[in-house]
């Protein structure tokens, strides 16, 4: 893929709530333009001048339409091939008792952000249908596992169009921080913005009355405020909460931690979790197929349902495997991304 006109679509708080998406972008942007594409980013809703003068448009979420599904269907109409970016990974299928209450998130956003022009757009549509439309006719799907590809082609993806380009971390951004020396660490940290997906709430009360002090770094989007109010007040002063922390200090914290821990009911394998363990880190993360893909047996598991802290305690005292740091800068930096991109050719999926 080069000399490509590359629009990027993205929802429209990813500078106030930068995430994983946020940190996929910008690599994503950094490789397409060393080879010699032209990108350029907008958040929100999408005009068709918009797209004016472009080759491909790339969306990012194939579970929030609300953000996605205008910029995806504007697209569509004035005949760009569309690359979509799913980030997605859930245990149940996108039927009826998953579609609800998406639907009722929907026309919650619509009530309380009514300047949100691409939450509106989806007002009278269903989420369901949205979600279908996007999943079978978008030019070409980049997933970041098998596990994912797998989940999406039983929903309905055509296999011909789903390709595999793994999470990476940049290896020069890393080299700022110097990895502290594994007895001089201390801290526990568990990164990403608080919902109860993530399941922060959970970790907070396995940890309740015990020596252990997680550090949470991330922010609550509107919807989630009161979870993370709940996690505040039933902490009770046992854990530390940073907020939202530039890229650079969340690497210096990374850099001095000995275990980073997630306890998501669902998940990605997530860049927080690559950028940890090349940084040092041991890691306890959720038993999920795709982070199994990445990690394999160089990681710790945990059940998200049923939390044990003397496994939290266990994780702490332990060094990480060997090959952990090696495997990742091995396998999952941007050097490997360079091939992936080279080799796509997104119009020649489209047909």
């Amino acid at each position: 893929m080069r000399n490509k006109r590359v629009l990027f679509c993205l929802r429209r708080d990813y500078l106030r709530h930068p995430g994983g998406d946020t940190m996929q972008m910008e690599s994503y942007a950094r490789i397409l333009r060393q080879s010699g594409n032209h990108v350029r980013l907008h958040s929100g809703s999408v005009a068709p001048s918009d797209l004016e003068g472009n080759d491909i448009v790339f969306v990012w979420h194939l579970e929030r339409p609300h953000d996605s599904f205008q910029p995806w269907h504007t697209a569509i109409r004035n005949g760009l091939p569309v690359v979509l970016l799913p980030t997605c990974f859930h245990a149940n299928t996108a039927g009826f008792w998953r579609a609800l209450p998406e639907q009722f998130k929907i026309w919650y956003r619509c009530l309380r952000e009514p300047s949100d022009s691409a939450s509106h757009y989806m007002q009278f549509r269903s989420w369901r249908h949205c979600r279908e439309r996007m999943l079978t006719q978008s030019s070409c799907l980049i997933v970041n596992s098998e596990a994912e590809k797998t989940l999406l082609l039983r929903e309905g993806a055509n296999t011909s169009r789903v390709v595999v380009i793994p999470n990476v971390v940049d290896q020069e951004t890393l080299t700022i921080q110097e990895p502290a020396p594994w007895n001089k660490r201390q801290r526990i940290i568990c990164i990403g913005h608080f919902c109860p997906r993530k399941n922060q709430l959970g970790l907070i009360r396995a940890l309740r009355g015990l020596d252990l002090q997680i550090t949470f770094v991330g922010t609550a989007r509107p919807m989630h405020q009161r979870y993370l109010e709940r996690c505040r007040r039933e902490s009770a002063g046992q854990h530390l909460f940073t907020g939202a922390l530039s890229h650079y200090d969340t690497l210096k914290l990374l850099a001095q931690s000995r275990l980073a821990i997630s306890a998501s009911f669902e998940e990605t394998p997530g860049i927080a979790n690559l950028e940890a363990a090349a940084l040092g880190c041991n890691l306890l993360l959720s038993e999920i197929v795709p982070i199994r893909e990445y990690f394999g047996a160089r990681s710790m598991y945990l059940d998200p349902s049923r939390i044990d802290a003397a496994r939290i305690r266990e994780a702490v005292h332990l060094p990480p495997s060997p090959e952990l740091r090696t495997h990742i800068l091995s396998h999952y930096t941007e050097k490997n991304l360079h091939r992936f991109f080279q080799t796509l050719e997104i119009e020649e999926m489209a047909h």
